[in-house]
């Protein structure tokens, strides 16, 4: 308990850095390429930038959003340039910029994408939307810190000890397990488990 309490703190603490620390935009990112279009055809070579990151077409695509299928390369984080659809930029009011975001989980799973971190947190408008300043940097820091941890920095979308995995079945709760011993495991940004947190959750 106590070494997870300390690892949780080393994350809290380099999300801190970073939100004090960087920069809005990084001075070495590269133009975004014209923004990735569904109904465009892009062939081997050709360029679109999504979601703040260029991408190369490794062959002929039409309507397969890059980061979604092995047919895009991941060229690195842009700014500037072409205007990005997936990029909802500072008018999404969050403290984190997308630049942020990329450069704190650089070598991220494709599910986790600043756009859908953006989306979610329309659900719950007073989230690092209240208070000072810091505050709002405080809470954002805190709740990625968790996230990072739980994830190993947004690496892991399931849990990965396959081993506890029927160990999160309460079967003293009156509806039980439902889906099964084992289908209780963690889950998601938050590492969603037990079957009573999943009763919970929906």
């Amino acid at each position: 308990m106590f070494r997870r309490i300390m690892g949780l703190l080393a994350a809290l603490g380099a999300v801190v850095a970073g939100l004090v620390v960087l920069p809005a935009a990084t001075a070495s990112a590269a133009d975004c390429a014209a923004a990735w279009n569904a109904s465009s055809v892009y062939t081997g070579g050709g360029s679109a930038s999504y979601n703040g990151h260029n991408w190369t077409a490794k062959w002929w695509t039409q309507n397969e959003k890059p980061g979604s299928s092995d047919v895009w390369a991941d060229q690195g984080a842009c700014g500037g340039g072409g205007t990005d659809p997936g990029d909802p930029g500072s008018s999404s009011g969050f403290v984190v910029s997308e630049a942020q975001f990329n450069q704190m989980f650089p070598g991220r799973s494709s599910f986790y994408t600043y756009s859908g971190l953006v989306a979610a947190l329309d659900a719950y408008p007073g989230f690092a939307n209240t208070g000072s300043d810091t505050v709002k940097k405080q809470e954002a820091a805190a709740f990625l810190a968790n996230v990072s941890h739980e994830t190993g920095g947004l690496v892991y979308v399931v849990e990965q000890n396959t081993a506890n995995y029927p160990h999160y079945c309460d079967s003293s709760q009156p509806y039980g397990c439902p889906a099964g011993q084992a289908a209780y495991y963690g889950r998601g940004p938050i590492q969603l488990s037990w079957n009573f947190n999943y009763k919970a959750a929906g």
